[in-house]
């Protein structure tokens, strides 16, 4: 009898054994899957296009998706294998499309949904991937919604958006300021309320805390994600949310309530509040019902390290990454040992398990040779597609484009330095637009910027980046973190990238001058494999300890 009830026990035991079995297995197996459909963006460059700035094919003067279309095989010759756009959907233009009117349309400008699907189709016959910028916080005060909820202040759709008596003196509601300056608040003379805008006054904050509005943007993204795109940036994130009870934010002693500037505030209340989390897992929740191909969420998170990182999800599913702009605090007068301390202060921030990445420019900001000065512009191309993560160009970039010098009378927004055309050829208007006025002035130094005449200089900054990307796609040492810093002083920075078989070493000289020696802590010779001078073509043997850079040069090497 107990022989029998003995062999029954072990009996179950097995089979609850073998159930645990199947699960754990099944569970490795869908985070094993997860994992790998993720791997797209991991080892891949994204490039940022601007879409009215990159190729016109109407003759309008503004770029267009047709454009992007024409231009696919540039992106296959450089080596690029995700692209990412800013917004391109209806829009009044009051900032540059960030003023949404219509969430699931396309802007007449950039042409039609026709476009956008040959545009889609045809990245994805290219085996490339297309990102969308999402923009949440925010709609045009054109859009359908706005426009319904100010009628009245029993609209149906006026609790869609954030609306407020006037404060005590018959001002605004409280003391909050707009990112570009001026009260936060705007008053609408029809309902009698002031409405909340974080931004320009065209475009008022969604009210977050109203689970309609949550849903229609989760809807959004649906339009999007069932017409197959892989993925979105999303905009100005930490904005989302506001304190429920409107307190006035605490005052910096630079503060002048006559020249009101968002700087002179600490945000308490309308920046990074504990809610936005719960809306970015839910944003991540809708991208995982697509399981075709893993969807990437990057968020833009413009803040110190230490607000950036909680973006990662803090061990539960946000963004894959938040932009990294450590490197745009570089300035003119930059050393290596600069460049060394934000990379691996980053780097060391980066909570563990998660994912780097890296960028110099975008739409918002100064370009980099503008910053520090155009004689380092390879050599920090070469850093941000050396390092460990995945790099973020922004179009012209990998060309050296400047910030332009364009007269105030051609200037429509104090970031168009940095938003102009393209440039394809050396010809009139930088082969940007057939028509006789491109939207912006393409700029200064046409003739040696150009994709035309830098595809055939062997260290132009485009060919440079070129052999980087290639070597990066097809290197297993760069595609995981495996980093090692070897050599820092006020001109040289020098590390590896490695796996089990391999290792490679890149040499940056960040430097005034000529720069000789050895290199600390490292030894043995090496293959260049890239140099941004013609000095040391590739093939050339090099020894570690007996070294010498010219000002802003750039060596990829394979260590023996």
């Amino acid at each position: 009898m107990i022989s029998h009830i003995t062999d029954f026990l072990f009996l179950w035991i097995l089979i609850v054994l073998a159930l645990l079995f199947h699960i754990f297995y099944d569970v490795w197996r869908y985070f094993s899957a997860r994992n790998s459909r993720k791997k797209w963006w991991k080892t891949n460059v994204i490039f940022h296009i601007y879409p009215r700035s990159f190729n016109d094919t109407s003759g309008d003067g503004n770029g267009d998706l047709r454009g992007i279309i024409n231009k696919l095989e540039y992106f296959e010759t450089l080596g690029v294998k995700v692209l990412y756009l800013s917004p391109i959907f209806n829009s009044p233009m009051a900032d540059n499309g960030y003023d949404i009117s219509d969430f699931k349309d396309i802007n007449p400008m950039f042409g039609n949904m026709a476009d956008f699907d040959i545009l889609l189709y045809a990245i994805h016959e290219r085996g490339l991937k297309l990102l969308l910028d999402f923009v949440p916080n925010h709609t045009s005060d054109q859009h359908p919604w706005f426009i319904e909820s100010r009628q009245s202040q029993t609209n149906v759709k006026r609790n869609w958006y954030i609306w407020k008596d006037a404060g005590e003196d018959g001002g605004p509601p409280n003391n909050w300021v707009s990112v570009f300056g001026g009260s936060a608040w705007t008053y609408d003379p029809t309902t009698k309320q002031y409405y909340l805008h974080q931004f320009y006054k065209e475009q008022p904050d969604l009210n977050f805390r109203n689970p309609e509005v949550v849903e229609a943007m989760k809807d959004v993204l649906r339009f999007w994600l069932d017409k197959g795109v892989d993925g979105f940036r999303v905009d100005a994130v930490p904005h989302l949310f506001e304190d429920e009870n409107f307190l006035d934010e605490p005052t910096l002693p630079s503060y002048d309530p006559k020249n009101l500037k968002y700087e002179d505030l600490r945000h308490d209340y309308t920046y990074d509040l504990d809610e936005v989390h719960g809306i970015i897992r839910g944003w991540r929740e809708v991208c995982d019902e697509y399981t075709d191909s893993y969807k990437l969420l990057i968020g833009e998170v413009m803040s110190d390290a230490n607000i950036c990182m909680k973006y990662y999800g803090k061990g539960k599913s946000e963004f894959d990454f938040p932009f990294n702009f450590t490197l745009l605090g570089l300035e003119k007068d930059f050393t290596a040992e600069d460049v060394n301390k934000q990379v691996m202060d980053y780097l060391h921030q980066v909570p563990r398990g998660e994912w780097p990445n890296w960028l110099l420019g975008n739409h918002d900001v100064p370009r980099i040779g503008s910053k520090v000065g155009e004689e380092y512009l390879v050599a920090l191309n070469v850093l941000i597609l050396s390092l460990p993560g995945t790099p973020i160009l922004y179009y012209g970039d990998e060309l050296g484009m400047v910030d332009a010098d364009i007269d105030k009378a051609r200037l429509q927004d104090f970031r168009d330095p940095s938003r102009t055309p393209m440039r394809w050829t050396a010809s009139k208007n930088a082969g940007f637009t057939p028509g006789k006025h491109p939207w912006l002035p393409i700029g200064q130094d046409l003739d040696d910027k150009n994709v035309q005449l830098q595809q055939y200089q062997t260290t132009s900054v485009f060919n440079i980046c070129k052999t980087m990307i290639h070597l990066r796609n097809t290197t297993p040492a760069f595609h995981g973190l495996k980093f090692q810093v070897v050599h820092v002083d006020q001109s040289v920075f020098a590390y590896t990238r490695f796996d089990r078989r391999v290792t490679y070493l890149i040499i940056l000289n960040f430097g005034k001058g000529l720069w000789s020696g050895a290199l600390d802590n490292i030894k043995g010779l090496a293959t260049v494999l890239i140099d941004s001078t013609t000095i040391k073509e590739k093939g050339t043997r090099i020894n570690v300890k007996q070294m010498m850079l010219h000002k802003g040069q750039a060596i990829v090497a394979k260590m023996d």
